[in-house]
């Protein structure tokens, strides 16, 4: 099957042999393997990902000839991702090939949402997947090595002109690493002319089957330093999520993480209710903070490979206030989701998809789900040492700060503007048996969400001013007057069993705050995820994760920095206020 691109009129491979045009254009042009045999990492950046038929090529060739201990890091972007239906249909001949990959990547295939999207396809062969314009997103991609090979694959420059703009050729010339090469289909003179005027020293190859030539090139400039990561050794400070997450992020770039809890217990906090909904936070345009919640929450939807993983049941955000219409609505139209997995829903709709009547339109995930916060947590940290001392910083390479407000503890971070939040969950249980079955969770001011026993949470009450994590009946009434008001179908259905309440750690502008600790060396934190901790947690270590083994950035360089602690100096001194 050759299939074509709808908005660019163009065919993703060769219809005589695409398998045969990629080695021959991308992995020969690039000199693969010979490039990386003795590259402890190697990364590949493409510039369009379509089918996947590069990536798979290349993996399975770094499989078949790099040492055990290295590492690929695959870079690729693509503005209009295919479904992984279409991909496998695509590539369906060659299945056999491949070796079972295609179905591994079928299988891990990211949520069509725009941003970056990290993927673990095998323990040293990592895929950075960025939906998104390479115009916009390349400037915003880090790579602390460098990049050894470009696979310029982005459409004929006559059918995509805008892909092969100076911003490629520039970005190109940053990322490079010394000796870097390139390849590409195409021979038009302006590209040649943009490689060499950009560092590299370009020539003319034989083109494959009826294209006369092919464009190779070489960098010669500076190129960035290629120093190996050494760390080996991590404490964690906290057993949560946002610990846990980190331990488990670690592990598989063979870094050795020991998890610190005073309590010598997981989820002892925040982290150890019943069920936890993951779904972004919303905003009604697109910005480098709601890029974070949309990798996060497209990591956790599809999380596999761990003893608990998530229940996908779907969720409606009701539409209760012209406010929130005005942000779910630009949430569809301007995060650049495909209708596959964000989609506004009248009443009616809403309610078929419930299982129960519904009073309002609303923003349908059907991606989204819940899962056992706790759970998820002692899944994180499966082999991990936990331990109930401090760390002995001579014992080890680093040291993360993930246990909620307590990392104001530190000097270094005693200025930090992080506070606790209480909130209260009531667990339910049915008053009778025709008592409606929710078949998603359900949005509101609060949130219901099925257990698997005909049970139900709902939650959260949202307490900045108490400090005590006492359940109260009072707490409990608020819960179902919240809860009926938004699904008067549920009224009188359920009665309140039981609850639990905890202590969640938010930041001022109720972003969390995940980086290196500026001024400390070796120190990391990863604190106030607030009520969006699942995901926000996940992706967060992740990123830790990059920092410690200096591997590409899974997160665009914009929303790192809005992660960064430092934003909130930045902030006080653009308004001449006194640092904290």
């Amino acid at each position: 099957m050759t299939i074509r691109s709808e908005q660019f009129d163009d065919i993703y491979f060769s219809p005589d042999d695409g398998l045969a045009e990629t080695h021959h254009v991308f992995l020969q042009g690039n000199n693969l393997p010979a490039a990386w045999e003795n590259q402890k990492s190697f990364t590949i950046t493409e510039t369009g990902f379509g089918t996947g038929l590069n990536f798979l090529c290349a993996w399975k060739l770094f499989d078949e000839t790099a040492k055990p201990d290295q590492i690929l890091d695959y870079v690729s972007f693509e503005k209009y991702p295919l479904s992984p239906s279409v991909i496998r249909e695509s590539l369906s001949r060659w299945s056999g090939h491949f070796g079972g990959r295609l179905e591994t990547i079928v299988m891990h295939y990211p949520l069509r949402v725009n941003g970056f999207h990290r993927v673990h396809l095998s323990p040293r062969v990592r895929l950075t997947l960025i939906f998104d314009d390479v115009n916009d997103a390349l400037p915003q991609l880090v790579a602390p090595q460098g990049v050894n090979a470009w696979f310029l694959d982005g459409f004929a420059p006559a059918k995509n002109p805008q892909m092969w703009s100076e911003v490629l050729f520039r970005e190109m010339q940053r990322l490079s690493a010394p000796g870097a090469t390139a390849a590409s289909f195409t021979a038009a003179g302006h590209v040649r002319r943009n490689l060499a005027a950009h560092g590299f020293s370009v020539t003319k190859g034989r083109g494959y089957g009826r294209k006369r030539d092919m464009t190779l090139a070489n960098f010669i400039a500076a190129g960035q330093s290629a120093t190996p990561s050494r760390v080996q050794r991590v404490a964690i400070i906290g057993g949560g999520l946002a610990g846990t997450s980190c331990a488990w992020a670690l592990k598989r770039r063979g870094i050795t993480p020991v998890i610190h809890e005073p309590s010598g217990h997981l989820a002892s906090f925040a982290s150890g209710n019943l069920l936890g909904l993951f779904n972004p936070r919303f905003s009604r345009y697109r910005t480098p903070e709601s890029d974070f919640y949309s990798s996060g929450y497209a990591a956790i939807a599809r999380l596999q490979g761990l003893a608990e993983t998530p229940r996908t049941c779907g969720s409606l955000h009701l539409v209760t206030d012209d406010e929130k219409r005005k942000r779910f609505e630009g949430t569809c139209e301007n995060w650049g989701w495909h209708a596959d997995h964000a989609r506004m829903l009248n009443a009616s709709e809403a309610g078929e998809v419930a299982g129960v009547a519904l009073p309002a339109d609303a923003l349908f995930l059907p991606d989204s789900g819940h899962i056992s916060p706790a759970a998820l947590c002692r899944a994180y940290a499966d082999g991990v040492d936990i331990v109930t001392g401090d760390p002995d910083p001579a014992s080890f390479d680093a040291v993360i700060l993930a246990n909620g407000v307590m990392a104001k503890e530190h000097p270094a971070l005693s200025w930090l503007p992080v506070y606790t939040v209480r909130g209260q969950v009531s667990h339910l249980a049915p008053l009778r048996d025709d008592a409606p079955v929710l078949k998603t969770n359900i949005c509101y001011s609060g949130y219901i969400s099925a257990t698997n026993d005909r049970g139900m949470v709902a939650g959260s009450t949202f307490q900045q001013w108490r400090h005590d994590t006492d359940v109260t009946d009072d707490d409990h009434a608020a819960i179902i007057g919240h809860l009926e008001a938004a699904v008067p179908a549920l009224k009188d259905a359920y009665r309140v069993t039981g609850g639990r309440a905890g202590l969640r750690c938010a930041a001022k502008d109720r972003v969390p705050v995940v980086g290196a600790v500026p001024g400390e060396t070796g120190l990391y934190v990863s604190t106030a995820h607030g009520s969006h901790g699942l995901i926000s947690s996940l992706a967060g270590a992740e990123y830790l994760a990059d920092c410690l083994s200096r591997s590409v950035w899974s997160l665009a360089h914009a929303t790192a920095d809005a992660l960064d602690s430092v934003r909130f100096r930045r902030r006080e001194e653009k308004r001449g206020l006194p640092r904290g």
